[in-house]
């Protein structure tokens, strides 16, 4: 299951605006952002796994918190890792889908709102009073969106709130011309986003040396 490459340079750069970070530029056979944060201070995303490439690169990242994110199963690319690296998750997927509009209903004790945060960046919010409940954000990439952050409180789950901000942040991104949508999910998000009509596109792991 090979992924596309010119679909995963759009989540990079799709990812990069959601967290207002630097866009990604070409490194090393990849693509590198610089995110600057204590548990994650950069990452390198790869579409294709070419062994000899992730193994020279992982021997020369010695600094903690520099992640590997490589379009393959987390078997193959645990075979090529020096000591000291982690697969952080046990799977992680690209998912796809045609977006379509529908109505967005919430029950009483909620209240939606979209926010544009910037030219390509807006996000969805569901309060319970004061409190946010559920969110997420998308970038608009031309026909292509990206959904990240999809959020919602433990305490406030099994209540439909997630597929709710889905299907608002689906409705202004159609809105703007976009139709097709796409995400990095976990195994349990994998099977949530396939309720909804998501498609796996390629497996997606990620590896780590660990503080």
């Amino acid at each position: 299951m090979a992924a596309d490459p010119d679909l995963i340079a759009l989540f990079a750069r799709g990812w990069a605006l959601t967290r207002n970070v630097a866009p990604p530029a070409p490194l090393r056979g990849g693509l590198y952002i610089e995110v600057g944060k204590p548990d994650e201070k950069a990452r390198y995303l790869f579409a294709t796994f070419e062994p000899d490439v992730i193994a020279e690169l992982a021997r020369t990242i010695h600094e903690p918190w520099v992640y590997l994110k490589i379009c393959e199963t987390p078997d193959k690319v645990r075979a090529v890792l020096p000591p000291g690296w982690i697969i952080r998750e046990p799977e992680g997927w690209m998912m796809t889908c045609a977006i379509t509009l529908a109505p967005v209903q919430v029950s009483k004790a909620y209240v939606l709102s979209i926010e544009e945060l910037g030219i390509a960046v807006f996000q969805a919010t569901i309060r319970h009073g004061s409190e946010i409940v559920a969110s997420g954000r998308v970038a608009l990439l031309g026909d292509t969106v990206l959904f990240d952050q999809i959020i919602t409180d433990e305490a406030h789950r099994r209540k439909g709130l997630g597929r709710s901000v889905m299907q608002a942040l689906s409705n202004a991104a159609l809105d703007r011309g976009a139709y097709q949508g796409l995400l990095s999910a976990t195994e349990m998000g994998r099977a949530l986003y396939q309720t909804i009509g998501w498609a796996v596109h390629a497996p997606y792991t990620s590896a780590v040396i660990p503080g």
